[in-house]
């Protein structure tokens, strides 16, 4: 020990600390990280595009839909989750499927006890600044969510212009009116005598601080550095993808000089749909039936999102207005999980026959079949009429007058304290 302090604690006897690289650092260790690249059939140098188009170009045979082996084709997902996102990508590089499964970021290196003691581990590295990011809604019908579906966006960006590397020109000077500064200061009158000084933006260089004689600017950007480009991104809507799902591209986003570019950010929006309503992965629906199907079995044709269903009532069932009936896993299916539905849920409204309609033998045939006594009470009737609006009494005088009169009373006994309230 050394001021108490066991170097049994360090590993090797004192070589390195447990968690960390030894001072003395060694390479690396050999990771696995080609698997996932061999599995979707690309190279490390592939784009993101190419991930997904080898993803999309493999499920169409390897989906278990298609025949396709469950196991496998979970394999050829993983891959794509994990080659598709730029951290991911990152983490799978460095560290293989092991830094994957550990949660690990593409920061986490060896570092030395003395990293440790000096405060160094936690500390954060900053990376370029970016651009923000572009956000874009992506409508889809609730066909396309439950079958699955490929999209393509259409969307213009800013990016740095090519042809000048988004200097502006080939001779750029600071701006003599400005001073490098970007901005300048007036002198704005209020009145006679009177002044206000006030800062904004350089319109000769329009602050940006430096300008560029009109002989030297670029062509293509005419000096603003920047030009707008036409971009068609491929969206691969997975089978039940959630309403507000978002996909993140990275760097597809705008681009400005001195800032990265920042990412497309879009959303999945689900479209209304005419028959079912969507609860997560649950689907919910209304359907009317008459009052014999109610009483004796009902049995009809559904317009599912899989195609016709037929949907029957079990022997002796009874449905009152309101009841809900379960179909299990008539619903959506379950994001990236294969095979896997949630449920469809019926309500029930009983259409009753319309007043008169019903003749009087069948009614007496009626009175015999249903159970329960019917009550026939003695004496004086009076006939129930149907609610209409123009039997709802608005007058209220009455009432108002025995509301005047007791006020009246109340006056003439001495003075009132008033409410600050009101009625009604």
């Amino acid at each position: 020990m050394f001021g108490g302090f066991p170097f049994e604690f360090f590993e090797g006897g004192g070589g390195g600390f447990p968690g960390f690289a030894r001072e003395q650092h060694e390479s690396p260790k050999n990771v696995e990280n080609t698997r996932y690249y061999e599995i979707l059939g690309v190279d490390k140098n592939a784009t993101t595009q190419d991930i997904l188009k080898a993803y999309r170009n493999l499920a169409r045979t390897k989906h278990p839909d298609k025949g396709g082996d469950p196991k496998e084709f979970a394999e050829i997902t993983q891959a794509k989750e994990v080659l598709s996102d730029p951290e991911k990508r990152k983490v799978y590089d460095t560290h293989g499927e092991e830094g994957i499964n550990k949660g690990m970021s593409a920061s986490d290196e060896g570092m030395s006890i003395f990293d440790l003691l000096s405060g160094k581990v936690g500390g954060k590295k900053e990376g370029p600044k970016r651009c923000e990011d572009t956000n874009h809604e992506l409508k889809v019908s609730l066909e396309d969510l439950y079958h699955g579906v490929n999209k393509k966006l259409a969307l213009n960006r800013t990016r740095n212009c090519v042809e000048c590397n988004g200097a502006g020109g080939s001779k750029v000077e600071v701006c003599g009116e400005c001073k490098g500064r970007g901005m300048i200061k007036r002198l704005v009158q209020l009145g006679p005598g009177m002044y206000s000084q006030s800062a904004g933006p350089c319109d000769q260089c329009r602050g940006q601080g430096k300008s560029i004689d009109p002989k030297f600017r670029c062509k293509s950007c005419k000096g603003s550095r920047t030009i707008q480009e036409r971009k068609v991104i491929e969206i691969i809507v997975d089978k039940g993808t959630p309403n507000h799902h978002k996909q993140n591209f990275h760097s597809e986003g705008d681009e400005a000089p001195g800032l990265a570019a920042g990412d497309l950010v879009v959303m999945i929006v689900e479209k209304d749909h005419p028959i079912f309503k969507r609860k997560k992965s649950d689907l919910i629906m209304t359907k009317n039936i008459t009052l014999k199907e109610a009483l004796t079995g009902y049995r009809f044709v559904l317009k599912h999102l899989d195609g016709d269903k037929i949907i029957e009532s079990t022997p002796g069932e009874v449905i009152k207005p309101g009841d809900i009936r379960t179909v299990e896993e008539l619903g959506m299916p379950i994001m990236r999980t294969p095979y896997k539905f949630g449920n469809l849920f019926i309500s029930f409204e009983v259409e009753f026959p319309k007043p008169k309609s019903l003749p009087k033998s069948s009614i007496k045939d009626l009175i015999k079949l249903l159970p329960g006594e019917r009550a026939n009470p003695q004496g004086k009737s009076i006939k129930a009429l149907v609610f209409d609006k123009s039997h709802v009494t608005e007058n209220h005088t009455g009432i108002h007058s025995d509301y005047q009169e007791d006020e009246d009373d109340d006056e003439s006994h001495g003075q009132r304290v008033q409410c600050s309230g009101t009625i009604f």
